[in-house]
């Protein structure tokens, strides 16, 4: 499971009690997104300015003190969600209680690009010490350069949040901030085993008119800015090498763009293939273009957990309905989307596009398949929890369960029957049953059980579905178990309502 805490924090009680839910169906790895443009989560005790500009966010025009609001997080410095971050002594109790529960940490901390908080806390420690006289302490650990005019925007809207690789002092804030939390997993007796490093949506733009990077190229013979992207990632695994960590990423860290007849396509990347890196793959939406390079990437070499938006995707909302809380850019999840995905044949059974039309399944034809040399190269399977919208308590419950159980399943579960069935007819029919059984299963056992041990988990109650027929209102649930009570005089339901127990007449 990935978690992000940057977008909106959550307090450490949250994650205690995700790890708590994680452990009960084996989940058994936490990526723990801990940085991003709108927040720095971890204290980092060599670097305090982390957390004291990073970790804030209120009204400001210049960032010099804390971040500007986001996602909903308001004017007010230090109000919860926008503000927060988990101290030394916090960090450490989260550690032990994962591995307690057999869980490894994996933190995340996004470089080059979704690294505004970084650069403006470190820009705000730069200030601090040359106001002090101290010009080579003040640029020791700096991550943009002042007379850098380059003119990109994120796909966050940022005009200022990609770290620049031309800079030494950018090299020494990463095997700084390395260290000290290594220093912190050791102290919790759960040693730092693999480090997330981002990677993802650098814009275009980026470093184009920077003196001192313009200088590096000339220096070290790049053909482009973009060639910096290797550069950058050489040196930052040259930085976790000698600690034994090895480089994890997103999907951009192992590959390369090109163009083909003129259009605009992704390739593994030789160059990095081989080196035991690991690339978190999201990107398969159906018909986008890019449906097999997670087959293709673990095919050339690379270590590759599958983390389909189209499927796994858990901050996205249940379906269109504009009452179902969040995003929609990638499509929809529901319980179902994990519990269908099929991880190492997942273009058999996809039949909608991202919007939930029919989906021309003409666009697999050409597309890579697994080999067998690639299938020992998928990890496994990965729930991301992005937090843009979980900016209220008990929205983390509700997005997590019920499909944290369908992902559990397809981790853990072997290939089910209809997942093999090659005639359609009949693994539909398959599916059906194995559909039926997981909701009933869900609905009568598990829910109510983690009613009983997980008092307060705000899970997701399905919402009812009506139709008039024949003058009568018929209602369904897609999770059995629950109760439905109803009202006839537009008055809410109550406890002591009338339970539906069949067709009710259409008044």
């Amino acid at each position: 499971l990935m978690l992000d805490v940057a977008r909106n924090f959550q307090p450490k009680a949250s994650v205690l009690r995700t790890l708590d839910l994680m452990a009960r169906y084996k989940l058994n790895v936490l990526h723990f997104h801990l940085t991003d443009d709108e927040g720095w989560r971890v204290e980092i005790p060599s670097l305090p300015e982390l957390t004291a500009v990073g970790a804030r966010r209120g009204h400001t025009l210049d960032s010099s003190r804390f971040l500007p609001p986001a996602y909903g997080s308001g004017p007010e410095p230090d109000r919860p969600y926008g503000s927060g971050f988990y101290s030394r002594a916090d960090y450490v109790e989260i550690l032990r209680y994962a591995a307690a529960r057999h869980i490894e940490v994996v933190p995340e901390l996004e470089m080059p690009g979704h690294a505004r908080a970084a650069i403006k806390a470190m820009e705000a420690r730069f200030r601090a010490l040359r106001a002090k006289g101290d010009e080579e302490g003040a640029r020791r650990f700096l991550l943009s350069d002042p007379e850098d005019r380059s003119e990109y925007t994120s796909a966050q809207l940022y005009h200022d949040n990609v770290m620049n690789p031309a800079l030494p002092s950018t090299y020494a804030f990463v095997a700084q901030v390395v260290q000290d939390l290594a220093a912190l997993h050791r102290e919790a007796g759960a040693p730092l085993r693999n480090l997330h490093v981002g990677g993802d949506e650098v814009p275009a733009g980026v470093w184009e008119r920077s003196p001192k990077a313009l200088a590096s190229m000339r220096e070290e013979r790049l053909e482009s800015v973009d060639d910096f992207w290797f550069l950058f990632y050489g040196r930052v695994e040259q930085i976790l090498r000698p600690l034994g960590i090895p480089l994890s990423g997103w999907e951009e860290i192992a590959v390369r763009k090109t163009r083909l007849d003129g259009k605009p396509v992704l390739i593994p990347n030789p160059g990095f293939a081989g080196r035991g890196w690991r690339a978190y793959v999201w990107n398969n939406v159906p018909g986008g273009g890019a449906e097999d390079l997670a087959y293709r990437l673990a095919n050339g070499g690379y270590e590759v957990v599958l983390c389909p938006v189209s499927n796994t995707y858990f901050d996205l909302a249940w379906n269109p309905n504009p009452e179902e809380r969040g995003l929609d850019w990638g499509g929809y999840v529901d319980l179902r989307k994990p519990f269908e995905f099929i991880p190492l044949d997942y273009y058999r059974n996809v039949r909608l596009d991202r919007r939930g039309n029919p989906l021309d399944r003409a666009v697999f034809v050409g597309k890579d398949r697994l080999t067998e040399y690639g299938r020992a190269s998928i990890l496994g399977i990965q729930g991301n929890l992005f937090s843009e919208t979980l900016n209220a308590d008990g929205r983390l419950d509700h997005r997590l369960v019920p499909k944290l159980l369908g992902l559990a399943e397809r981790a853990w579960a072997e290939d089910p029957a209809w997942a093999r069935e090659r005639d359609e007819g009949k693994a539909e029919a398959l599916f059906r049953d194995a559909w039926s059984e997981l909701v009933n299963v869900l609905g009568k056992r598990e829910l109510p059980r983690l009613d009983r041990e997980l008092p307060g988990l705000g899970y997701r109650i399905p919402t009812p579905g009506l139709a008039v027929v024949d003058g009568q209102v018929r209602c369904s649930l897609e999770i059995p178990g629950f109760v439905l009570r109803y009202t006839t005089d537009g008055s809410e339901p109550s406890a002591k309502s009338p339970e539906v127990r069949g067709p009710i007449p259409a008044v």
